[in-house]
């Protein structure tokens, strides 16, 4: 990985970080998520999974889709509907 490749990799997880911040904030089933992607061809290949206690409505998960982008315009980056995955993580 190339010192270009690493620096993109801290500023994706930080507006990550802030963009699961808001999503704890404004979603009271979301808990976490996580990402895959190449840093050679980040805005392709990147996709992101929520987990989530319970199944988001449509409404829900058009506004983390919005959350997700806000934070991702700073490195130039968005996603779409597809990359987004929803897992539900059932709780003890």
């Amino acid at each position: 990985m190339t010192k270009t490749e690493k620096r993109l990799e801290k500023a994706l997880i930080q507006q990550l970080t802030q963009a699961c911040e808001a999503l704890k904030a404004t979603c009271p089933s979301f808990c976490y998520l996580s990402h895959t992607g190449s840093m050679k061809k980040l805005d392709a290949t990147l996709k992101v999974q929520l987990y989530c206690a319970q199944p988001l409505s449509k409404s829900e998960l058009s506004q983390a889709l919005v959350h997700l982008n806000h934070h991702l315009e700073a490195l130039s980056c968005s996603l779409k509907a597809h990359q987004v995955n929803v897992i539900i993580e059932p709780t003890s």
